[in-house]
């Protein structure tokens, strides 16, 4: 395509030309209205501070128009595509070490030299083998990416399983007298019994305190629910408020709702299924459709967007982490919930 510059420089031959055309025009048409008017006063476009600042605005407005309809583009899959969607298999989890060092858990590539000796076969990390002693009684950091899950093990030999886009922090050595780690969204603990040296999990504006026991513990930022399930042995759930410190017993169940400032306790018929994602399931009770799309967000490569639903309907339901998002998206159907698939 050809492009012309046009100057606004004023031509005032011209300028009179067109004018005594206009008022000829009239004339011919019987309007004498502009018979007085000799010369056209334009202002020049450049001269004029008021129309330059308006056009510098539109040029902007419509520069920023034009970028966030490229940046939102949705890119929707069609329903023959849904089949070929799975598990992200391009996120990274990644190992953050006191010392500054990031190291990426990438399987399909295999691990950092520097630290593969803590991998078992089953890509576990064992950090009791961690012996570099600058990085020993310093905090190490482990964050899942999407689409991930990893097991890794406590110097004190406490199992702990990453749910996706969940991180733990931890000393590479506890002290003696106390076990610390730091947990932002979803972890199982098997912790290992040590009467002298309590387990705390501590998650925003909640701790957990344990000596040995098995629980689940849930906090992701964007959920208004965060929850401690216990499944054997004992823990107590304090908040910000002391008086609200809570004993829970295997198969009990606190949440607590941002905004209350009492959280609620409840008993599970199956406690077992809170950890299902552990062992490579969706599980959802009673849930509802915002509550499950954000689940999947976790885990697939995409955005879903809710159509249609019926909003007094509570989805139960379990379901394959290794599905594609085909059966997905059937399943929801099954409840009479329709949604938008875009690729992210």
């Amino acid at each position: 395509m050809m492009m012309r510059w046009l100057s606004n420089k004023p031509n005032n031959d011209k300028k009179d030309e067109i004018w005594r055309g206009i008022v000829s025009k009239a004339q011919q048409d019987g309007d004498r209205s502009l018979d007085t008017i000799t010369e056209a006063k334009v202002l020049p476009f450049y001269k004029n501070k008021w129309a330059a600042a308006v056009a510098v605005c539109a040029l902007v407005l419509s520069a920023s128009i034009w970028m966030y309809r490229n940046a939102t583009t949705q890119e929707l899959l069609e329903e023959k595509h849904l089949k070929e969607v799975f598990a992200d298999a391009s996120s990274v989890s990644r190992l953050v070490l006191s010392n500054g060092d990031t190291i990426f858990l990438d399987a399909t590539k295999g691990l950092d030299s520097n630290i593969a000796y803590l991998a078992d076969e089953n890509y576990d990390l064992d950090f009791r083998k961690l012996d570099e002693s600058e990085l020993l009684g310093k905090q190490q950091m482990v964050e899942t990416g999407r689409g991930k899950q990893l097991h890794i093990v406590l110097s004190d030999g406490t199992n702990v399983w990453l749910n996706a886009s969940s991180k733990i922090t931890f000393p590479a050595r506890f002290e003696e007298n106390q076990r610390e780690v730091i947990i932002d969204g979803e972890a199982y603990f098997e912790v290992a019994h040590n009467k002298k040296s309590p387990f705390l999990v501590k998650m925003n504006e909640q701790q957990v305190k344990v000596l040995g026991t098995h629980f689940n513990v849930r906090q992701y930022k964007e959920e208004a629910a965060k929850s401690v399930t216990l499944l054997e042995g004992s823990v107590e759930v304090s908040g910000s408020d002391k008086n609200n410190n809570r004993v829970l017993k295997p198969s009990e169940q606190l949440v607590q709702l941002d905004g209350k400032a009492k959280p609620t306790v409840r008993t599970l018929a199956d406690a077992e299924s809170v950890i299902a994602w552990k062992n490579g399931d969706f599980y959802f009770e009673d849930a509802g459709a915002e509550a499950i799309v954000k689940e999947l967000e976790r885990w697939y490569p995409v955005s879903i967007g809710i159509k249609q639903q019926d909003a007094s309907k509570k989805i139960s339901g379990r379901i394959k982490r290794t599905d594609s998002m085909k059966e997905v998206v059937d399943m929801l159907r099954f409840f009479d919930i329709e949604v938008q698939v875009e690729k992210n």
